[in-house]
């Protein structure tokens, strides 16, 4: 079979209704993409998350922590971070007794990396519990935003800082930073993660 003379053609209208879904829930393409794990910073690591999960039922509410994070990681394994949907500030719920979000204040040292260069060696290094930002609420409540994974700071969301509420508004544009972790095996990735919560 001639090579050259073969027509390949494709059919776009094929994929019109995944377009059309990624348009109403652009979250979909995260999904899709992207791998999702798990972080709250009391809860240092998988074996303390199963410790809690075969707790009794009295104290299993008090033993896992409410303030969870997402840290998606894209397929060039670079991770988002950002808050999770059962998080206080996006739960319609829970927002009734802690206010809006007024104000995203990111640590000294993230606002003063330098972010340059091929490797980003100069860059901030990140232990999963380094404080990225505190983000406060009318009420007066303060939410610490953690690094959740180890590696190194390529960036942080500035766009909070004078839009604030976009962390609770829209997650997905409200991310806090972007990491580039210090490895590439995903088990030690995610060694302070759970899969679900």
């Amino acid at each position: 079979m001639d090579v050259a003379s073969t027509q390949i053609t494709y059919d776009i209208s094929a994929y019109a209704q995944l377009d059309e879904q990624l348009r109403i829930k652009p979250e979909l393409y995260l999904d899709r993409y992207f791998v999702q794990q798990f972080y709250a910073c009391a809860i240092a690591g998988k074996r303390k998350h199963e410790e809690a999960e075969s707790a009794d039922a009295e104290t299993k509410d008090e033993a896992i922590p409410r303030e969870w994070q997402y840290v998606r990681m894209a397929p060039n394994k670079l991770c988002v971070v950002g808050l999770a949907n059962s998080h206080p500030l996006l739960d319609p719920e829970q927002r009734k007794h802690i206010g809006d979000v007024i104000k995203v204040e990111f640590a000294d040292n993230v606002k003063n990396s330098v972010i340059k260069g091929k490797r980003k060696k100069q860059s901030l290094r990140l232990m999963p519990s380094t404080k990225l930002c505190t983000i406060h609420t009318s009420d007066g409540k303060e939410y610490v935003v953690r690094a959740a994974v180890k590696g190194v700071l390529m960036e942080w969301n500035a766009r909070l800082e004078t839009d604030p509420t976009l962390v609770s508004r829209c997650p997905e544009q409200g991310f806090v930073a972007i990491i580039k972790p210090s490895t590439d095996d995903n088990q030690k990735i995610f060694s302070d993660c759970v899969p679900s919560i």
